[in-house]
């Protein structure tokens, strides 16, 4: 039998079909279900309970709504009101009620007249919700089961049209009343929402200011903490000069009192007179001579470890140089000074023994000492024996008791570093005072011994002989002109004995030039700038003072500008600012000189003597942006002025020069010269440059280094330039050529003779180790450099266009730098090649020019640590992509000239800082001031790092002509000194 649930409404009671849950097997009826037959139910009930809807096992209704089976009950349906409402039959507008229609039934609406209607204006009005509502809604209830049997039994009912109307219009004032409470609740809503928005912004307007509020709390936390932090400093600073205070008052108590107690030397040994003769059995018929002892230690060692002149003292106890003091009353001295005496010979005994000391200062001497001291030899053997014997003969003479305690005293101050005489009883002054009296022959001179009296930081009071004194005097001295150095911000490096300073007025240069002069002897260089408008009285001055000093490596430069601005200079030219400047050339202790920022020179200086003896200068370096002919008289005589010249360098850019063949016949005098570099010193006024004169611009002489930067090529009528590489070919170590000519070198005729010599053992060229070649080779010059390359042990390499094929030729494993200039692809490819192919490749500088930057030439940088790369104006790839590619994990130094880099590239880097070593930096360089955009500006970048941009201090900014000056410092590293 089919299960089935019975339904009732009212008095009607149906029968309805259950449905089985599929998962829990159990028995439902669906909304849907008796709504089809219970039009409106909306709830149910059983024996007056309203019943729940059924839900699933996550507590959620299900959809359609279920209610559970009741079999032995039946569930009365409970309509809604709207619904009983729109149960009434419909009310045609002529006043009849339109029958429903019923399954399995049809009733027929017979035709209306206007005889049946029943219509009044007064039935039209609309009642009070109230009454209309409840008599509505009366009305519908009681007609419902008189309409429901009507309805079965199909008759009609007519009802007067007044009472829908007013249920409707009952309805309708309901549904504006429900309006209105919606209207007055969105819109109390709302106020309570823009209250609740307004609120929310005053609570974030309030944290807002207790965030404000803490973070000036913080900040005074921090600047009470700072103050703390500065009153704590301050008066750690305080303590630190009391504590220094208190020292200095104790050195003064101590001074003053060993200075009172102590007038003369307190440390003295007695000696017999007579070594060889010496007579035990017969002492008192002995003489004995007093003897001083230098009380050196480690109060005489320089404190920063570097000698303060040129030959270094040991500071070690010895004898003075001096021959002593005859003893009058031996007796009476010993039984004073004994015990005293014994631990002083016990003391001398043992550095004599370690030390291997000889009488005064043996270490001053270079070579043998003959003859030590007046009155005294050396202390040798025999003097070691008369040591001896007069410990033996103090031992008998004491009593046992004393020697023991003496002994005791004794050995126990051997172990002591810093006082060996910490364990002796110290003589009290008036026994120092009283010894004057046991001395046969009064010291009336009072030289005491050629000792000296110094006192050390502690405040005690030492005797030293003069080698010493004078060693604790130049500490003394230097140790202040130190700190003249520090004052100005300069340094001292001890290893080289260089002052690197800039002065920056007229009083601190008077200053250190006197110190200089007067305290430093241990100064050999001097790197010193001047950066104020000094005048030719300063110049006068330290040139003076500089005559006086032990400077032999000189370096001046100035950083003052402007000086052509004074019309008088070209109306007396020679007496300018530096006209006494060119005295230095006759300095015989000045070996190199360097002239940094002197230009033009012939108007600043004034003319050199002609009656002085030629300078000693051995190296002269003169850096300037560009030469002029007025220039040209007076660098050429002071090459002249000194013809032992082994170094000459003059120049320092790439800037456009004039001819300059006064200085070129001057350099042609030179027979010492060995390393010559020349920086455009060609007129490039005509094209090509050339040599008018017939001059020797590559001295004499065999050359082990040279340079010559845009030379004019054919150089002169005889050859020079071929002249100068044929006699220098078994000693250039530097050889660059850069030559702006379209002739075509050639190198046959130069070397070639030299490779068919039989008598020639090596082949040329074999120590150069730095090569440029010019832009143009012959092909016989060509194939000649490709046959000798691969043995030539090149560190550094700088090829250009052409020339670059020769790369197929070197040898990797020891060339270390390497510049290319508008190499082909092909040849790029083949360099790549050779690299990565190669395990003992040594490069670790690449520099590259106008050259394409393939897919292998990317590979090469990717796999390569580099430690310096330069990118000037690549081609192929884009600058993201290279800076990309980079291996940063030994890059030191990056430098680019390119239009591709812009912020999106430095973007690229930035995200890559994480990879950079501690000391990596970025040189960006640009052609000129209107080639400059906003990457190179100053203060484009922040102080820190961010994921966009290099923090400040990892990029530095240059022109071309600077970044070409750091390749070449680079590369040639004794190109700045």
């Amino acid at each position: 039998m089919t299960p089935f649930q019975r339904f009732r409404q009212g008095d009607k009671v149906e029968r309805l079909e259950m449905r089985e849950d599929k998962t829990t097997n159990e028995l439902f009826s669906r909304i849907t279900d008796i709504q089809r037959t219970f039009p409106g139910a909306s709830s149910f009930k059983v024996n007056g309970i309203v019943l729940n809807f059924l839900e699933d096992k996550n507590e959620q209704e299900y959809e359609p709504k279920r209610i559970a089976h009741y079999p032995d009950n039946t569930i009365d349906v409970v309509v809604s009101a709207l619904t009983h409402a729109s149960l009434s039959p419909p009310v045609s507008p002529t006043g009849v009620t339109i029958p429903q229609l019923n399954t399995g039934s049809s009733v027929h609406t017979p035709p209306l007249s206007s005889d049946t209607m029943e219509i009044s204006i007064s039935n039209l009005s609309l009642r009070s919700f109230s009454s209309t509502n409840s008599s509505a809604f009366t009305q519908s209830s009681t007609c419902t089961p008189s309409s429901s049997s009507s309805s079965d039994q199909g008759i009609n009912h007519t009802v007067p049209i007044a009472r829908p109307m007013a249920a409707l219009s009952a309805i309708a004032s309901d549904i504006t009343h429900i309006q209105h409470q919606l209207d007055r609740s969105a819109d109390q809503q709302s106020t309570h929402h823009q209250q609740f928005l307004e609120r929310l912004v005053q609570l974030l307007q309030e944290q807002a200011d207790a965030k404000e509020r803490d973070e000036r709390v913080l900040a005074e936390l921090e600047a009470a903490k700072a103050r703390d932090e500065e009153m704590h400093r301050m008066q750690q600073q305080t303590i630190d000069r009391l504590i220094v205070a208190q020292y200095r008052i104790e050195s003064i108590f101590i001074q003053n009192y060993e200075l009172h107690e102590y007038p003369i030397p307190r440390l003295f040994v007695i000696l017999p007179d007579s070594y060889e003769r010496w007579d035990p059995r017969n002492v008192l018929a002995e003489r004995f001579r007093l003897f001083f002892l230098c009380e050196c230690g480690d109060h005489c060692k320089p404190d920063d470890g570097y000698p303060v002149g040129p030959i270094p003292v040991k500071n070690s106890i010895h004898l003075a140089k001096h021959e002593g003091y005859e003893i009058s009353r031996p007796t009476e001295f010993f039984h004073r000074y004994g015990l005293y005496i014994l631990g002083m010979l016990r003391i001398l005994k043992h550095c004599l023994a370690v030390a291997t000391m000889v009488a005064p200062a043996v270490a001053l001497a270079d070579k043998a000492v003959k003859d030590v001291m007046d009155g005294v030899k050396s202390i040798s053997e025999s003097t070691m024996k008369a040591v001896n014997m007069s410990i033996e003969f103090l031992e008998q003479k004491l009593s046992g008791d004393a020697v023991v305690d003496g002994d005791t005293r004794v050995d126990g101050c051997e172990h002591e570093n810093e006082d060996k005489f910490g364990g002796l009883a110290a003589l009290e002054g008036a026994d120092v005072r009283r010894l004057d009296s046991f001395l046969r022959n009064k010291d009336a001179d009072k030289i005491l011994g050629n000792l000296y009296r110094i006192t050390t930081d502690t405040g005690h009071v030492k005797w030293v002989c003069l080698d010493h004194y004078r060693q604790v005097y130049r500490e003394t001295a230097m140790s202040s002109f130190l700190q003249c150095v520090e004052s100005n911000g300069g340094t001292f490096d001890p290893q080289v004995g260089k002052v690197t300073v800039s002065i920056k007025s007229a009083i601190a240069a008077r200053d250190f030039f006197n110190r200089l002069a007067q305290h430093a002897p241990a100064v050999t260089a001097l790197d010193v700038t001047l950066d104020w408008s000094f005048g030719s009285a300063d110049v006068t001055m330290f040139v003076d003072k500089t005559s006086h000093s032990n400077v032999r490596d000189f370096i001046f430069s100035t950083r003052f500008q402007g000086v052509l601005t004074s019309i008088g200079l070209f109306m007396r030219p020679g007496k300018g600012r530096y006209h006494s400047l060119l005295r230095l050339l006759s300095n015989t202790k000045i070996k190199c000189l360097t002239l940094t920022n002197t230009d033009p020179i012939e108007l600043l200086t004034s003319s050199l003597p002609t009656s002085h003896s030629c300078s000693l200068l051995q190296s002269f370096q003169f850096e300037f942006d560009f030469i002029t002919p007025t220039d040209d008289s007076r660098v050429a005589d002071i090459i002249r002025y000194c013809p032992h010249l082994v170094d000459l360098r003059l120049g320092k850019s790439t800037l456009p020069g004039y001819a300059v063949p006064k200085i070129d016949q001057a350099i042609g005098s030179l027979s010492k010269l060995a390393v010559l570099r020349r920086w455009c010193l060609h007129d490039r006024s005509s094209s090509p440059p050339e040599i008018k004169n017939d001059t020797a611009p590559y001295g004499t002489a065999a050359l082990r280094e040279l340079v010559d930067l845009v030379l004019p090529y054919p150089t002169g009528p005889n050859g020079l330039l071929e002249s100068a590489i044929r006699r220098s070919s078994d000693t250039l170590e530097v050889l660059l050529l850069q030559s702006k000519a379209r002739a075509a070198m050639n190198l046959v005729d130069t070397l070639g003779p030299l490779l068919a010599a039989t008598n020639h053992s090596r082949l040329p060229l074999s120590k150069l180790t730095h090569l440029e070649l010019p832009y143009s080779l012959t092909p016989a010059s060509f194939e000649l450099m490709a046959s000798i390359m691969a043995h030539l042990p090149l560190l550094h390499l700088d090829l250009s266009r052409r020339p670059c094929r020769l790369l197929a030729y070197v040898n990797f494993s020891v060339l270390k730098s390497l510049y290319l200039f508008e190499a082909e692809e092909g040849v790029m490819d083949t360099f790549s090649r050779l690299v990565l192919k190669s395990s003992s490749c040594q490069i670790d500088s690449l520099y590259l020019r106008s050259v394409p930057i393939t897919a292998s030439v990317l590979n090469v940088i990717h796999v390569w640590p580099l430690k310096r790369l330069a990118i000037i104006n690549s081609r192929g790839s884009s600058m993201a992509k290279i800076l990309q590619s980079l291996n940063l994990s030994q890059l030191q130094v990056l430098a680019i000239l390119d239009d591709g880099y812009d912020w999106a590239a430095e973007k690229t880097l930035a995200g890559r800082s994480a990879e950079f070593l501690d000391g990596f930096s970025l040189v960006l360089a640009y052609q000129d001031k209107d080639d400059m955009r906003d990457v190179h500006k100053e203060g484009a970048r922040d102080l820190e790092s961010s994921p966009t941009k290099l923090a400040r201090y990892r990029v530095r900014l240059m022109n071309i002509i600077a970044l070409m000056e750091w390749y070449f410092a680079t590369t040639l590293p004794t190109f700045a000194r």
